[in-house]
């Protein structure tokens, strides 16, 4: 359910949107958003410039795990708090990564509420070196982000723990708490006279 004044700026037809993605990386936290200028929302300050493509999900049949491939610039930087500048020195595998979509009052700061939030975790971190031009290259760093838990981690055919279940399900399940082993059931394929 989206805040009245949400409400009201889209049926207004008078809103801005503006682009969060919030990395949580072992020990450090940093945020980006594809303005010119840094930005901040709840505390945390988002660093512009740096996330060019929003990326979109791509899947397949069967077991496949959709994954959402994000683009990054890859131009070194000063800054010693642009964590994604230095990505490799983070053990990012399986980070938490929050893509927000904000309403926010037109030539304004003022955010209205947010229209969605998805939350991820990065799958891997690739590089790209684009074509020379001149005597430049225009390097891009893509990150693969893939749905948290179970899904992501794909069927490995181990038991999984009673924390590992309240993780991916609900804190309160307690369907694994007597559960020793895994149980084996066999697949009967075409028809089966009984």
């Amino acid at each position: 359910m989206l805040d009245p004044s949400v409400e009201a700026a889209l049926e207004s037809g008078q809103i801005a949107l503006l682009d969060l993605i919030r990395f949580d990386l072992p020990g450090k936290t940093v945020g980006y958003h594809r303005g010119g200028r840094p930005y901040t929302f709840n505390g945390l300050i988002y660093y512009p410039n740096r996330w060019l493509q929003i990326g979109n999900m791509s899947s397949a049949v069967g077991i496949a795990v959709p994954t959402r491939t994000i683009e990054f610039s890859n131009i070194p930087v000063g800054n010693p708090d642009d964590a994604i500048a230095m990505i490799e020195q983070y053990d990012y595998q399986n980070s938490p990564v929050i893509i927000s979509h904000l309403a926010g009052e037109p030539n304004t700061s003022n955010v209205l509420g947010i229209l969605a939030s998805s939350i991820y975790e990065i799958d891997q971190v690739r590089y790209n070196e684009g074509a020379v031009s001149g005597s430049e290259r225009m390097l891009t760093m893509m990150i693969d982000l893939q749905p948290p838990g179970r899904s992501a981690r794909g069927s490995t055919g181990v038991k999984r723990s009673q924390a590992e279940q309240q993780f991916d399900n609900n804190p309160t399940d307690t369907g694994l708490e007597h559960v020793a082993t895994n149980a084996t059931i066999p697949e009967e394929w075409g028809q089966v006279s009984r």
